[in-house]
């Protein structure tokens, strides 16, 4: 599965870049520009149209946060930081200077990933809802977690992927057979990995698992995520 969006990756560690860009690359983005410094994200970012940058802060010409900077007073592209940088404080100036995600070094490259295509559709979608309200329990896919009340509960990558393709189609069912197109890009193979990804999820989504409301089987078709006034 192929996408058009085109990227733009900015990092000064050689490795990194090179399997980002191949991972990336790997998952269907065709259009992949990359820089290792200031000077060369300045010269793609103005002679390329960008749909998203992927920007490291620590540059060997100075700071990515400069560049952001410089980007938001031209252009409402979406970045999404890379930091060794932890802290608090270095979260809330990345933020600050609008960017519309964090990552901490290390992670994984697939944390990445939906992180990226999280960021894409809420930047170029008008449709796009940050919050699925069920019952009793609100799926926040632009933080990746479900909320009860006033707890929170993290997803995995591969939950996240599922539950927000399922998301995307509130009410109605999805094939077996498109999950595992969208989720792992493979129609076979995957089917009793998917059914436990499926227990899991009824673990932190149901009141009762063993008995789903909101996350319901349709037998010999597919899944349903069902909404609060369903």
């Amino acid at each position: 599965m192929t996408t058009r969006d085109r990227l733009l990756i900015v990092d000064d560690e050689k490795e990194l870049l090179d399997h980002l860009y191949d991972y990336l690359s790997s998952r269907g983005y065709e259009t992949i520009y990359t820089a290792s410094n200031l000077a060369q994200a300045k010269f793609q970012f103005r002679n390329h149209a960008i749909d998203l940058i992927i920007l490291d802060l620590m540059l060997p010409d100075g700071s990515g946060l400069d560049f952001l900077r410089e980007i938001r007073r031209a252009s409402k592209v979406p970045v999404i930081i890379l930091s060794a940088l932890d802290g608090t404080s270095d979260m809330r100036e990345g933020f600050q200077f609008e960017a519309d995600d964090y990552i901490v070094k290390p992670f994984l490259a697939e944390d990445l990933l939906w992180r990226v295509q999280a960021v894409l559709r809420r930047s170029y979608r008008d449709e796009y809802v940050d919050q699925v309200v069920l019952d009793g329990i609100v799926f926040d896919r632009s933080r990746a977690l479900l909320v009860r009340g006033e707890e929170e509960i993290a997803l995995t990558a591969k939950q996240f992927k599922i539950l927000d393709l399922l998301a995307e189609n509130l009410g109605k069912i999805v094939s077996i057979d498109r999950i595992l197109e969208e989720v792992w890009e493979e129609p076979f193979g995957y089917e009793n990995t998917l059914v436990t990804h499926i227990y899991r999820l009824r673990e932190k989504l149901e009141d009762d698992p063993s008995n789903p409301k909101r996350l319901i089987t349709v037998k010999g078709l597919g899944y349903k995520l069902v909404g609060k006034d369903h």
